[in-house]
């Protein structure tokens, strides 16, 4: 559907469905995913810790007496809860290592179940049924405008922060026990709290704030809409659909699905996770280069096309070196000059120590032999093409490829993300708490309460 029925607006259709949903109805795979999706939150949210985001975002959230505190994950520090929140928001998206599901459904609406979970003492079952809801809701919006999404350069708005602002407002109102009513009202207010996401910041000069816009804002804006709709205050229900909504802002035909979630349209069935710590836009032609070097022994002195989608080239085909780490998470050029030199997998240290890196001659000498080529043939961000041409502009090897290692046609498996986990945690917990705390999530039954384990990954020195 492209608008609402005349009787019910988007927003109470989705909420209908996502009430209807129970854990027992909820298919096992699924709640797996879910799991999943909770540990790979965690194991981003504890690495960040590692960065001097870190430290800023502590700082600029102050501890105040007397309020009801959590534990920050990761360090030995407490904060209320929207601190807390926006803290562990900010950190699990500063390395661009969270997960792609729903647009970056995860970041806010996990740290938003978690946090509120734990605040109010829930079991696990309430948690995973918080986070399903909260996902897929996320996912229906953001795939109702994202196959026909508007050019960058057009709207300059990033289709992320208000599906996910509306998603963690869905989790946040099954924690709080709202009726579908009530559910619909907070979904309509996260959605009028939420960032605009502008595209100047996530793909161009974002300074340190960017990782606020993905993760912190939308968790904050749905716990906090929740608690609006649970005193009664309402929300604009045609919020999506109108024709000053947020579908005729971002894309060209948007397509909304409101049917009842079945086993073929369950966006935690399809995950997308990451294994590069950069934006998603660059994975497919990270792992061409990576596999054109090994194909063909392309490296460092060889000319290289790339064709990406042009929504892609226009957010991070850039010609200048990073001027930040977040730049350099988002340089087309420079994370593939990397491949050519010798990286198989984008790691967070080629952010965070990007001036290490734009040292090396062998470095600067790839970034300035790369010619980004938009390509409208081209329509996904999974999707790119390589061509390696010699001095005189002649093709020497090519590679197309349509899906980058994590996604849905590539899966990261179980042990992947559990794998990933641990390699983000153990520094931060130990490998002991790490392991633990991989165990105690996936053996929880619906009836424990999250804060057995949850507790123990925060009072860590930071």
């Amino acid at each position: 559907m492209t608008a609402s029925s005349d009787s019910h607006a988007a927003l109470e259709l989705l909420a209908q469905q996502a009430s209807a949903l129970t854990l027992a109805g909820i298919p096992a795979a699924v709640l797996q995913q879910a799991r999943l999706c909770v540990l790979d939150t965690l194991g981003c949210i504890l690495a960040g810790t590692a960065t001097d985001e870190a430290r800023l975002a502590l700082a600029c959230e102050p501890a105040t007496a007397g309020d009801s505190t959590l534990g920050v994950y990761g360090t030995a520090q407490r904060r209320s809860l929207v601190s807390a929140l926006r803290i562990h928001g900010y950190l699990g998206d500063v390395l661009e290592l969270n997960d792609l599901i729903g647009g970056h459904a995860s970041i806010g609406n996990v740290t938003a179940a978690l946090g509120l979970a734990q605040a109010t003492g829930a079991t696990q079952g309430a948690l995973l049924e918080a986070v399903v809801r909260g996902i897929e809701v996320t996912s229906r919006i953001y795939q109702a405008v994202y196959p026909s999404l508007k050019r960058f350069t057009d709207c300059g708005l990033v289709p992320v922060g208000i599906p996910s602002s509306i998603g963690a407002a869905t989790a946040a109102a099954h924690l709080h026990g709202l009726d579908e009513h009530r559910t619909a009202h907070a979904m309509a207010i996260a959605g009028a709290l939420a960032g605009w996401c502008p595209a100047e910041v996530i793909f161009g000069d974002g300074g340190s704030v960017k990782p606020m816009l993905f993760g912190a804002q939308p968790a904050v804006a749905g716990v906090t809409a929740a608690a609006y709709a649970a005193q009664g205050m309402t929300g604009p229900l045609r919020l999506l659909e109108s024709g000053l909504g947020y579908f005729n802002t971002v894309s060209n035909a948007p397509v909304l699905d409101t049917g009842s979630w079945g086993d073929d349209n369950w966006a935690l069935a399809r995950p997308r996770r990451k294994l590069h710590a950069c934006c998603g836009y660059l994975h497919c032609a990270v792992d061409a280069a990576s596999a054109l070097r090994e194909s063909a022994g392309v490296g460092v002195g060889t000319l290289i096309d790339v064709h990406v989608p042009p929504y892609t080239a226009d957010a991070v085909a850039k010609l200048r070196a990073p001027l930040s780490p977040n730049d350099a998470r988002f340089h087309l050029q420079y994370c593939l000059a990397l491949v050519l030199c010798g990286a198989d997998v984008i790691e967070p240290d080629h952010s965070i120590r990007f001036r290490h890196h734009l040292a090396r001659d062998e470095l600067r000498q790839a970034m300035a032999r790369i010619r980004v080529v938009p390509d409208a043939s081209l329509t996904h961000y999974e999707r790119c093409r390589l061509v390696a041409r010699d001095e005189q502009g002649r093709a020497l090897a090519e590679v197309q490829l349509d899906a980058p290692r994590g996604a849905p046609a590539r899966p990261l498996s179980d042990a992947d993300v559990i794998d990933k986990f641990e390699r983000l945690a153990a520094p931060v917990l130990g490998t002991g708490v790490a392991r633990e705390t991989v165990s105690a999530l996936m053996a929880a039954r619906p009836q424990d309460p999250v804060c057995g384990w949850l507790d123990r990954l925060s009072g860590k020195a930071g």
